[in-house]
């Protein structure tokens, strides 16, 4: 079905278009960008919401994360030209594991609904409008590479924290 960018996802940098092909019978994260919240923004059924159970998500964003960063390695130690492709999707990636590590579908136009989440990496709106600049430069793969790293981490550190809550809940 051809879904319209609903204003939450409307950006340029992802969707040059305003409308996208989207199967509901086979959603990929990341084929078109942030499948789930073109769903559930134009309010259509989706049976799967990441960010209400985030765990299993966030380790596949992990995963892909890990291919993208060995393949954009590879290209920025060839000094290929071909980096823009890889990097949008890393970046992506990185959205995806920013908002739905803080139980929230992906917005891309409110920086302000960054200041509301509290897992996040230091000084994260401006150092991904650094990467988003300058997409084809190896600092900002570089940078890409620690924003992830330090989601990553805040994220298993939030995790820990609640599942020790839960266990003194119950003694």
């Amino acid at each position: 079905m051809n879904l319209p960018i609903p204003p939450q996802l409307k950006d340029s940098f992802f969707f040059p278009e305003n409308a996208v092909k989207v199967d509901p019978s086979h959603l990929n994260p990341h084929a078109p960008f942030f499948n789930y919240e073109l769903i559930y923004y134009n309010k259509k059924t989706v049976h799967t919401i990441p960010w209400k159970e985030p765990e299993s998500f966030i380790e596949d964003i992990l995963v892909r994360w890990g291919k993208e960063k060995e393949l954009l390695a590879s290209l920025f130690k060839e000094r290929s030209m071909d980096t823009l492709d890889a990097m949008k999707r890393s970046i992506a990636l990185f959205y995806m594991l920013l908002y739905w590590s803080n139980s929230q579908p992906v917005n891309l136009n409110q920086e302000d609904s960054l200041d509301d989440i509290s897992i996040k990496p230091v000084n994260v709106i401006e150092r991904m409008m650094f990467i988003r600049d300058n997409p084809t430069l190896f600092h900002a793969y570089i940078q890409l590479s620690q924003l992830f790293e330090e989601q990553h981490k805040q994220y298993a550190k939030a995790l820990a924290l609640e599942k020790t809550k839960r266990k003194l809940k119950r003694q």
